[in-house]
């Protein structure tokens, strides 16, 4: 792997300041977006668990072709995975969970690569000094730049209700696209 291509490519050296999140007009909602495809941000899963997914995220995801990010799936199984096994939840939300995934056709389940993950890595970085993240916001950021960057190099965009943070990425990355929604 070529880093220095990277290096070059990204400039971490020169974003020295904080970048400032966009208006909310400056981005793409769920309820004007027309994709014909999309992946989802982990977000979209919780929300539609929860009952919180609004009607234009739904109406969205009706009308598209669904891609699933393989970073997704793992935060959820790691959340899962961490609830404690005596609770009442803990096999229901197992059932629920391989119910909704064993769904997904696996040519729609799209991994990050090895070019993917480093620029992942360059871009969490780069926010995480510039936007004074803390080290436990690194990980975070760094799963949600790898799901951006897998859609942006499918060519698909991400929805998700992480406006904030998928802003910058995309900002500091300079390519890719993102759709938001509210939760309700």
């Amino acid at each position: 792997m070529d880093i220095l291509a990277l290096k070059r490519r990204y400039k971490p050296e020169r974003r020295l300041k904080r970048l400032a999140p966009r208006p909310e007009s400056k981005l793409t909602p769920a309820s004007l977006a027309q994709p014909s495809q999309i992946m989802f941000d982990t977000t979209v899963y919780i929300h539609e668990v929860e009952g919180r997914l609004p009607a234009d995220a739904k109406n969205l995801i009706d009308r598209t072709l669904n891609f699933h990010s393989a970073f997704c799936l793992a935060e959820i199984l790691a959340g899962i995975s961490a609830l404690d096994p005596s609770s009442l939840r803990y096999a229901s939300v197992w059932r629920y969970y391989h119910s909704v995934f064993s769904g997904f056709p696996d040519n729609r389940i799209l991994p990050p690569d090895n070019t993917v993950l480093a620029q992942a890595g360059v871009i969490s970085g780069v926010l995480a000094r510039t936007q004074n993240y803390r080290k436990e916001q690194v990980k975070e950021l760094f799963n949600d730049a790898a799901i951006y960057l897998t859609a942006a190099k499918a060519g698909i965009p991400v929805l998700t209700a992480n406006r904030g943070d998928f802003d910058l990425i995309q900002q500091a990355a300079g390519h890719g696209e993102f759709i938001h929604y509210t939760a309700t």
